[in-house]
């Protein structure tokens, strides 16, 4: 295999009088070899139609979905109006998410019980606007964001993720190849080049998903071009809002969801910018390395920066956060060099430090060679490792959704208060 690889590359990069067009040829070539084996991944999982869909969960699963025991919920299949399911030739009982919605909604009908409630906002309640970003690839940024989006869509949120990196590797999670299912108009780049139609283009930016309540604002290569865009707007005039494009197209789209999960590039460009002057909170992840940890500093350093400057060029409340995160992600517990990184993680941001962290483990990389999330995947063997990763996932998810509620004051006391 070796030297397959070395006799397909060595002439092409060594004869130099081929030149920059067969380079040019060589990386499209591996391009569309990419693109590919991520459609052959999709195919495998769900031939024949080769589009990603949304499996069914399990009793248990969807039990833990809606806080009840899974007995009770096998009394409640037999209540009238309950949603019952799909039951295996085996005996085993299994929901969709259109039916654990359904079920949420007859159990507040019935109980009256504030956690079954519907999870859509209030109106003096904000759309609440959740940006994860670091300035290093590989911090598990995209994992993270992903994972929470759909941790909001299966409790019943309306819920709006925003692929602002180039690389669309959320966008590649949900089955859309980037190259050819996206085109430059129908990324975050269209509002940036849009015209005097604002509301007609706001409302068709964002794509249904298979996660029912859960909408792509997608993204592909052409994102970047944006970035260039955004800064060759600016300086051909200085007082023009660069910042404000995302916060202006979330502002048209305000009544149609609860919460927005932007995704961004690792850096702190244009783009990124955009998303940390939208957010009304920052979840930051963090892998619990001495290399990472340093370039976390170097990014709040930066954003310090950021601040001063637009506060001094705009004023008002811009960068005003209900809260900022720092997640750890990517995290072996049995590791005791990452474990004293993370106590190291903790004394420093103290209360910024989420108690829950992201673990490494085997089920993640088998979900993520079908490009799958944990929540999709289905595993054929032990579950052990998948079980392990779902309720770290659960607690680190629950604890980001908590934020969100304290920012719409629906406080855990509040919620007991109401019961009772």
């Amino acid at each position: 295999m070796d030297r397959c690889v070395k006799a397909l590359l060595r002439p092409r990069w060594v004869r130099k009088e081929q030149g920059m067009a067969e380079i040019a040829h060589l990386f499209a070539r591996y391009a569309s070899l990419c693109r590919d084996v991520q459609q052959k991944a999709v195919e495998l999982e769900n031939h024949p139609d080769r589009q990603k869909r949304l499996r069914r969960f399990a009793s248990r699963e969807t039990a833990e979905v809606l806080g009840v025991s899974a007995s009770h919920l096998r009394n409640l299949v037999r209540e009238e109006g309950f949603p019952s399911g799909e039951q295996s030739a085996g005996g085993r009982r299994s929901f969709t998410l259109a039916e654990i919605h359904a079920a949420r909604s007859w159990l507040f009908r019935a109980t009256g019980h504030p956690r079954y409630a519907p999870k859509v906002r209030r109106s003096d309640e904000h759309l609440q606007v959740v940006t994860f970003v670091n300035f290093k690839g590989g911090s598990g940024k995209t994992t993270s964001a992903v994972h929470f989006a759909q941790h909001l869509a299966l409790h019943g949120y309306r819920v709006l993720l925003v692929d602002l990196d180039p690389q669309a590797s959320a966008t590649a999670l949900f089955g859309i190849a980037p190259a050819t299912e996206v085109g430059d108009m129908e990324t975050f780049a269209a509002w940036v080049r849009r015209g005097d139609d604002e509301v007609g283009l706001a409302d068709r930016l964002p794509r249904p998903t298979y996660w029912l309540g859960l909408d792509l604002l997608p993204a592909n290569i052409g994102l970047q071009h944006a970035e260039y865009e955004l800064v060759g707007r600016l300086l051909a005039r200085r007082d023009w809002p660069f910042y404000g494009q995302l916060a202006a197209l979330l502002e048209r789209l305000e009544p149609r969801y609860d919460v927005v999960v932007c995704d961004c590039r690792p850096d702190v460009g244009m783009l990124t910018i955009n998303a940390l002057t939208a957010a009304t909170g920052l979840v930051v992840p963090v892998p619990p390395a001495m290399v990472d940890f340093a370039s976390t500093g170097e990014f709040f350093r930066f954003m310090a920066e950021i601040a001063t400057d637009l506060r001094e060029q705009v004023g008002g409340r811009v960068m005003s956060y209900a809260f900022v995160r720092v997640l750890t992600t990517k995290y072996r517990q049995a590791d005791r060099n990452q474990a004293e990184m993370v106590n190291w993680t903790r004394a420093l941001f103290r209360e910024a430090t989420l108690d829950a962290a992201m673990v490494e483990t085997a089920a993640v990389d088998a979900g993520a060679i079908l490009k799958e999330t944990l929540y999709e995947h289905e595993p054929s063997g032990n579950r052990r490792s998948h079980d392990r990763a779902l309720e770290a996932l659960g607690r680190v998810n629950a604890a980001i959704e908590a934020e969100i509620l304290a920012a719409w004051g629906r406080t855990a006391s509040a919620i007991s208060a109401e019961a009772a």
